[in-house]
């Protein structure tokens, strides 16, 4: 379940807003349904990315991110009440200038938010791209783990564990080019099991795990 204290927030905000717009007693010109309207869309887009960004379920760089465009839309409510305030008060202002304020307040909140959520989106993308680049060296340093773990030859588990070893050091940014070659890699752990010399697979293992790191290196220039 949610986190029902934003939205409470919210209507408490709402209902002081608007004892504030009818309680005090000053002239209710066009400035100020003007300003009226857009704060009152201002307490929608509030609820609105409040309910997109708050409470879902995500890790936690992606919440501090999206609590960023909450952050704004809040500051953008907090500056269209000011805005608001003024238009309560000074009923003399022409409407088009009560119009520019609040249109420039709104435009120029929802790009601030509107690129915020962007630049979230992108971070998120590539973060999940990395994982799975950095899943393969992952899923064959446990793999040589099992086999160190089920083996009962000293000498051949000391191997498997310096390789294990050799594997978890090694560069975990994988590349499609490298495919093929990891998929050699891959076998070549898997046949060390059932292989009658155990040693000369591991070696060749270590050789294709090498030939395997140099490429990436050289990649990286």
């Amino acid at each position: 379940m949610k986190n029902k204290t934003p939205y409470i927030v919210i209507a408490i905000l709402f209902v002081l807003f608007n004892v504030i717009a009818f309680a005090i007693p000053t002239e209710k010109a066009s400035v100020f349904w003007i300003g009226y309207v857009f704060t009152m869309i201002a307490f929608a887009v509030v609820g609105l990315v409040w309910y997109l960004t708050i409470g879902k379920k995500q890790d936690l760089k992606s919440k501090l991110l999206g609590s960023s465009v909450a952050y704004i839309s809040a500051v953008y409510l907090a500056v269209q009440f000011v805005a608001f305030l003024v238009f309560l008060f000074v009923s003399s202002a022409p409407n088009w200038c009560a119009v520019l304020v609040c249109v420039a307040i709104l435009g120029i909140s929802a790009i601030c938010m509107i690129t915020t959520n962007a630049g979230t989106e992108m971070i998120t993308a590539t973060e999940n791209k990395v994982a799975v680049k950095r899943q393969f060296i992952k899923d064959l340093q446990i793999e040589v783990e099992m086999l160190a773990e089920i083996e009962t030859d000293a000498e051949i588990k000391q191997k498997l564990t310096e390789l294990s070893k050799k594997i978890r050091l090694s560069d975990p940014m994988s590349d499609p080019s490298l495919s093929e070659l990891e998929d050699e890699l891959s076998a070549k752990v898997a046949a060390i099991e059932n292989s009658n010399d155990r040693s000369a697979a591991i070696k060749n293992a270590e050789t294709m795990l090498l030939k395997r790191n140099k490429k990436v290196k050289a990649m990286k220039g």
